[in-house]
C-alpha cells in the first residue's frame, strides 16, 4: 500500500487515567503517531514486551479532499480513543492486547473508497473497521467490507446501510429519524410551520430529505418547497431567490460544510428573515462557525451525538479540545464511541477473528460507559445492525458552541428564539 494513504498507529505505555495527558499543539496531536510506521511499506512492527500481539483496526477516513475537514478532526479523535483504550490496559481477554489503528485516506472519492477500502482488507489482518461518515463513501465501504466479511462501524445516518447486510452496525440515528426530529423541531418556532427543503444531490441529501418529505403531513408541517441542488455549486441566490418566493417560514438545508456556509452567508445577504435548521453534515461541526461567525448564532440544527450528552462525553471533549483546539463534533465523538464498542465486542469475544468480532458486535447491549455515548445512553443492535435506542439530538448554536436542546430529556441548555 502507498505509504501516505494508510498509517499504523501504535498505542503508548499505560497510564492510570486513559484521558489525561500533557499538554500538545493540535498540529502535534494530530502528526505525533499518525507517522510512526506506514504499513503497507514496512509492515506490522511487533512490540516487544507486550503480552500479546496488537489487535489490528481499520479506519477509512477522507483527510483530503472536499470531506477533508471532516476527516481529519475524526483521525484525531480516532488516535484518542485508541489510546484512552490501550492506555487502560488494552483488551484484557487478549492477555492486554492494544488495538493497533490503520489508516486510509479514502480522499473523499467513491472510486478511492472501494479501492482503498479493498486495500485495507487484504493488506492487513483486521479485527474490525469504522468509518467514512459520508453516506456516498459508507454504501461502497461497507459492500466491499460484507463481501469480505469484515464488521464496520459507521456514524452514516443513511438507511440503506441497514438493507440486506449482517456486517455492517449503525451505532446512532438514521436519516429518517434526523428527518423527524426536524420537523418536530419546526414547530418550536412557529405554530404554522412552512418549510422550504433544499438537499444536494448525493445519498446524504436524498435520503434525509425524502424522509421530510414523506414525515411532513404526519408531523403537521407543510413543504412549499423541495428542490435539490448540485453539491460543491458556488452560487446560492437562484437558489435561495426560490426560497424567498415560496412564503416559507422556515429552512432546511440538507448540505455539508462548504455548501451549508454559501447558503447561510447568501440567506443574510439577501436579507431572507427566515429560521435555518441546517440539520446535520457540515452544520453541527468547529468550522461552520469559524466560517461564519455570528451569523450562526441562533441556527439550529440535528445531531447524532453532541459532546455536552453526558459526562462521559464531556470528559473525552476537554480532552479532544486541550488537543485541537476544537470541540468534539458528532462524527468525531460518535467515532470514539464506536471503538469503545469495537473494544466491548474483543473483550467478549476473546479473539481478534473478525467473524467472531461482529458476533460480539450483534449482542452488543452497554447502558454505561465510554461504549454508550449515544443520545438517550443506550446501545443494543437489532438484527438489522441498527440501535434499537438510537434517536437524534437537537442542537443550537449558542455563543460559538453547540449546545443540546431538543426533545427534552436530551436538552442540556434551553432553546433560543431568534
Amino acid at each position: 500500500m502507498k505509504k501516505d494513504r494508510q498509517q499504523s498507529v501504535l498505542g503508548r505505555k499505560n497510564s492510570a487515567n486513559p484521558t489525561l495527558s500533557k499538554p500538545q499543539s493540535r498540529r502535534q496531536f494530530l502528526l505525533k503517531t499518525g507517522g510512526v510506521l506506514a504499513a503497507g511499506a514496512f509492515g506490522a512492527v511487533p512490540l516487544r514486551g507486550w503480552a500479546a500481539d496488537p489487535v489490528n483496526i481499520g479506519a477509512l477516513y477522507p483527510t483530503t479532499g472536499s470531506m477533508a475537514q471532516i476527516g481529519v478532526g475524526c483521525v484525531a479523535a480516532a488516535k484518542l480513543a485508541v489510546e484512552m483504550i490501550n492506555d487502560a490496559g488494552g483488551i484484557k481477554s487478549l492477555g492486554g492486547a492494544k488495538l493497533n489503528l490503520i489508516l486510509s485516506d479514502v480522499q473523499s472519492d467513491t472510486t478511492v473508497t472501494r479501492t482503498e477500502t479493498d486495500r485495507l482488507i487484504t493488506g492487513n489482518k483486521l479485527s474490525a473497521i469504522h468509518g467514512c461518515f459520508a453516506s456516498a463513501l459508507t454504501l461502497i465501504a461497507s459492500e466491499v467490507a460484507e463481501r469480505a466479511k469484515v464488521p464496520l462501524l459507521t456514524g452514516s445516518s443513511s438507511d440503506q446501510l441497514n438493507k440486506g447486510r449482517t456486517y455492517t452496525f449503525t451505532p446512532f440515528a438514521r436519516a429518517s429519524q434526523f428527518a423527524r426530529a426536524q420537523l418536530q423541531m419546526a414547530k418550536l418556532v412557529s405554530d404554522k410551520p412552512k418549510v422550504a427543503v433544499i438537499f444536494e444531490n448525493t445519498a446524504f441529501g436524498t435520503s434525509t430529505s425524502n424522509g421530510l418529505k414523506e414525515l411532513a403531513p404526519a408531523e403537521g408541517v407543510e413543504i412549499v418547497m423541495f428542490e435539490p441542488y448540485s453539491a460543491g455549486f458556488t452560487d446560492a441566490s437562484p437558489l435561495i431567490n426560490k426560497v424567498k418566493s415560496s412564503g416559507a417560514n422556515a429552512l432546511f438545508s440538507v448540505s455539508y460544510l462548504n455548501d451549508l456556509i454559501l447558503i447561510v452567508r447568501t440567506v443574510k445577504q439577501v436579507g431572507l428573515d427566515i429560521a435555518i435548521n441546517g440539520g446535520s453534515g457540515g452544520f453541527v461541526i468547529p468550522d461552520f462557525y469559524k466560517n461564519v461567525g455570528k451569523l450562526a448564532e441562533g441556527l439550529q440544527g440535528v445531531a447524532h451525538w453532541n459532546h455536552d450528552m453526558d459526562d462521559n462525553a464531556q470528559k473525552v471533549n476537554a480532552e479532544y479540545k486541550k488537543r485541537t483546539g476544537d470541540f468534539l463534533f458528532e462524527y468525531a465523538g460518535g467515532l470514539v464511541a464506536q471503538t469503545f464498542m469495537i473494544a466491548d465486542a474483543l473483550e467478549r469475544a476473546g479473539s481478534p477473528d473478525p467473524q467472531k468480532v461482529r458476533e460480539a458486535l450483534s449482542t452488543l447491549d452497554v447502558s454505561s460507559g465510554y461504549a454508550a455515548m449515544a443520545p438517550g445512553g443506550k446501545v443494543k443492535f437489532g438484527p438489522d445492525g441498527k440501535n434499537v435506542y438510537g434517536r437524534p439530538v437537537g442542537v443550537q448554536w449558542q455563543n460559538g458552541d453547540l449546545a443540546s436542546v431538543f426533545p427534552k430529556e436530551d436538552a442540556r441548555a434551553p432553546l433560543l428564539k431568534t
